[in-house]
């Protein structure tokens, strides 16, 4: 359902739920293109586009993500009512060499972004260190300019790793997952940009902390495509499957936990195809045995690299495929068993 900003909010059918997603395409940390993203419940796409938009659906709980040209990047769960509706927001902050968006409950709240401002902060200080020479009579060379470019890059480098590491920390204060109690993480606990909650690990009980992404291929009749497929519902690369042990797990991309005895612990994954359709092969699963130590965490990182063919009967982009191969390549590196919170 539409739901133009400035506008009253849509009515929802009797008995529903609804969640918003807005897109936004302006923010007071900027720098960043305006492109279509995905939007997807419940590893279901929805829409895609810029703006806002409710998808309408069943009270309870729900996962909410926007994905982008690999996979998502970002997630949320929401809880709903019978006649509620969930407003979020995506946005991107300001990183050089790209970050990832973020879904915040809206309003989004004012942050300071060092955009251009931090280039123009190093550039400041050269500016600054240079007038400082030339009044203490300091003759310029080609060492003193070549020392004070270097402070410059310096700055520079270190500006925007800074900014990495702030918008990291936001990330993770603006997931609402990290209420996560023990009995949710004995099943497996969505944590989305989170951490794992304090005293989850305990005397008789390890946390694995499992963090999903991937990376994809898209190929349109024959031709590897570089623009962001969101268009596509077959270039939505759906949930893998997560074994425990031989037990199913609930996984998603993004950040999960799972509250595990002590010891060895076998983890199998395995890639699905777009839609559940034919066409999958070289999917095969990926088993790699974890320690799991008591009142420790354990983090295993899981990367998917999948290749999605489709075929389609127009030159349009936008027109309906057809899927016609896919492989996928899973990886998991586990780290050894560390303190929890």
């Amino acid at each position: 359902m539409a739901w133009p900003v400035g506008q009253p909010a849509p009515g929802l059918p009797a008995g529903k739920a609804g969640i918003s997603v807005r897109i936004r395409t302006r923010t007071t940390d900027p720098a960043n293109w305006v492109s279509a993203k995905a939007v997807g419940v419940d590893d279901q796409p929805m829409w895609h586009g810029v703006g806002r938009m409710v998808v309408v659906t069943d009270p309870g709980e729900h996962l909410v993500e926007v994905r982008g040209r690999l996979s998502a990047e970002t997630a949320r769960r929401v809880r709903l009512r019978a006649g509620e509706i969930a407003e979020l927001e995506y946005w991107t902050p300001a990183s050089f060499g790209g970050a990832d968006g973020v879904l915040v409950s809206a309003p989004a709240r004012r942050r300071l972004g060092s955009g251009v401002s931090g280039i123009a902060a190093a550039f400041l200080a050269l500016a600054c260190v240079a007038l400082v020479a030339d009044a203490a009579g300091v003759r310029p060379n080609a060492a003193l300019v070549a020392a004070l470019f270097a402070i410059t890059a310096a700055a520079t480098v270190l500006i925007i790793r800074a900014k990495r590491r702030v918008d990291r920390r936001y990330r993770a204060e603006v997931s609402h997952e990290v209420d996560a109690d023990a009995r949710t993480a004995e099943t497996g606990a969505f944590l989305g940009d989170g951490t794992p909650p304090p005293r989850l690990a305990d005397g008789g009980h390890g946390v694995l902390v499992v963090t999903a992404t991937a990376t994809r291929e898209y190929v349109w009749n024959g031709t590897q495509v570089a623009a962001r497929p969101s268009v596509d519902p077959n270039a939505w690369l759906p949930w893998p499957s997560l074994l425990i042990d031989g037990a199913g797990r609930p996984l998603s991309w993004r950040t999960w936990c799972y509250r595990l005895p002590p010891g060895r612990h076998e983890v199998t994954v395995t890639a699905r195809p777009p839609l559940g359709g034919a066409g999958a092969v070289g999917v095969r699963p990926a088993t790699v045995t974890v320690e799991v130590a008591a009142g420790q965490e354990t983090r295993l990182d899981l990367r998917v690299k999948a290749r999605v063919a489709v075929r389609s009967a127009s030159r349009d982009r936008s027109a309906p495929t057809e899927l016609t191969g896919f492989e996928a390549d899973v990886r998991m590196t586990a780290s050894g068993p560390a303190a929890a919170r």
